[in-house]
């Protein structure tokens, strides 16, 4: 019997030392198991300092901030916030190129045209002793069409527009009035002074062209016995031009063109063979409108030209 206990005792204190005991190897074809992360690690130590990426969320502070949110949702405190990555960087295509102008944009402006005068309407009107009117006295009487030139010169402004002043001549044919008193009738001429603008659409290249012109004209028909018949004070002349204008180098233009006109002569007088002078106008006649239509064909260049 006191053997007996004696063996349980040994077996207990055996039995006992198992529990604490631990083997020093691992058992073939075991391995080491990881210890599971925590739910929510500790913040780092620095509150101003947050881990690439995820970071932690902190409680809102400061009154009036709202409550946090509830653990386990996000943006809760202690809580892992990932931000969205960067945007892509965005490609700005480069800026457009300058466009290469061939016109200077301001310069210097001078040519000359050449071209066909048409003459067409009335000089004046005759009327009777209480001013009715009984008969007109159109231009072809006088003057047929004939030949012109003409100069110009101004300045380019904006390589688009040029202001200038221009005069232009025409040397005309006889008109169909026979006058016997006064001999045979030889031709006549025509001055305009005018101040004009002018715009072209493209300036570059060949562009659509505009010009306006307004200014004064002067007519004159002679025979051959010296008599001759003035027309003048016709200060309000409008003329009215239409063409292209096509640029061949960068000083030198050529611009065909089509231009209408049209005014009136408040004066008209009879240079007399002897040298006298005297009105054309009888009692009852007033002026009348005139108009000329011509074909030119310009020739202009850029001088001292700078953009």
């Amino acid at each position: 019997m006191r053997k007996t206990g004696v063996f349980v005792a040994i077996a207990v204190v055996l039995g006992a030392g198992s529990g604490f005991a631990q083997p020093d190897t691992e058992e073939p074809g075991s391995e080491p198991v990881a210890a599971p992360p925590a739910a929510n690690p500790p913040p780092p130590a620095a509150a101003s300092e947050k881990p690439p990426g995820p970071y932690y969320s902190e409680p809102p502070a400061g009154p009036g901030a709202p409550p946090p949110a509830a653990p386990g949702q996000p943006g809760a405190p202690g809580q892992y916030v990932y931000e969205p990555p960067p945007p892509y960087a965005v490609y700005e295509p480069p800026p457009p190129p300058k466009p290469r102008h061939i016109t200077p944009k301001y310069a210097l402006w001078l040519g000359a045209r050449a071209g066909w005068f048409i003459p067409f309407g009335n000089l004046w009107t005759e009327g009777d002793q209480n001013g009715f009117r009984v008969d007109d006295v159109k231009w072809s009487q006088f003057a047929a069409a004939g030949p012109m030139f003409e100069l110009d010169l101004g300045a380019r402004l904006g390589r688009y527009y040029t202001v200038f002043l221009l005069w232009e001549r025409a040397n005309l044919g006889a008109g169909s009035e026979e006058i016997p008193a006064l001999g045979k009738q030889e031709g006549g001429d025509t001055d305009y002074y005018a101040l004009g603008l002018r715009f072209s659409s493209n300036p570059n290249k060949v562009g659509f062209l505009t010009e306006i012109n307004l200014g004064y004209r002067r007519f004159r028909a002679t025979w051959d016995s010296g008599a001759e018949l003035r027309m003048t004070e016709a200060p309000l002349e409008f003329r009215l031009g239409l063409g292209a204008d096509i640029r061949l180098t960068r000083f030198f233009s050529l611009s065909p063109l089509v231009t209408l006109g049209a005014g009136s002569f408040g004066s008209a007088e009879w240079l007399n063979p002897n040298g006298s002078t005297s009105d054309a106008f009888t009692r009852g006649d007033h002026a009348a409108g005139h108009g000329w239509v011509t074909f030119q064909l310009g020739a202009h260049f850029d001088i001292a030209g700078s953009d």
